[in-house]
């Protein structure tokens, strides 16, 4: 599959590099949030690629994107707070393009947690997915969630886990999900952090939430 290269600014003004995959028919549009940036994440992690092909497939026009520091997008990483920055560039960037699609952004791991932050303070936005999200903080190196109560989430919200993940503890997501009105938990039996082996389950799952997100009658 081809992807568009792109370059965008993050909302303080950093340049970041992207790449976007627009099918032909595209009936809606989902940004993408890649993990750790000094663990070796980027916008080019399998898993991040899996998911693209499951959602270029299923109609969705998809935008990966590194985050600042990593790449050849400008600036420093940080532990997720300025990475907001960078995912709502991103968001701005597929509303520039493509002004006429219903929007969404999901994330893995350091980018799940990004993007459900992002998502709680954008209106536009009408579904969120986090693959084992970031939930609690790790002091210098991940800012982690918020309290669910402070958070105020607004569209729907999927969380999923790997049954067996040992970086991102599953209890401490089914905790944070269970307290948010908006949100739903899945765990994938027999997945770890990185989900080997189990690619085909969770862009199911991720993509059959966001295509309901769109047609709830589905």
């Amino acid at each position: 599959m081809s992807a568009t290269p792109v370059r965008f600014n993050s909302l303080d003004e950093l340049h970041l590099e992207g790449e976007l995959d627009l099918p032909g028919e595209a009936s809606a549009a989902v940004v993408l949030c890649h993990p750790h940036p000094k663990m070796g994440g980027t916008m080019t992690a399998p898993l991040l690629l899996a998911l693209r092909d499951d959602l270029v497939e299923r109609g969705w026009a998809v935008l990966r994107f590194n985050f600042r520091g990593i790449g050849n997008s400008e600036g420093v990483s940080s532990t997720g707070e300025l990475e907001t920055e960078d995912a709502a560039g991103a968001l701005d960037l597929m509303r520039e393009r493509r002004p006429d699609l219903p929007l969404a952004i999901a994330g893995w791991s350091f980018g799940g947690a990004v993007a459900v932050r992002v998502a709680a303070h954008d209106e536009a936005v009408v579904a969120c997915a986090a693959i084992a999200p970031a939930v609690r903080a790790k002091p210098g190196v991940t800012d982690g969630l918020p309290p669910p109560e402070s958070l105020g989430m607004g569209p729907p919200l999927l969380i999923v886990c790997g049954a067996n993940d040992r970086v991102v503890e599953p209890a401490d997501c089914r905790r944070w999900a269970g307290a948010v009105t908006a949100a739903s938990y899945r765990e994938i039996s027999g997945a770890n952090h990185f989900f080997w082996a189990r690619y085909p389950k969770l862009c199911g799952t991720v993509g059959d939430f966001l295509d309901q997100a769109l047609d709830p009658q589905r």
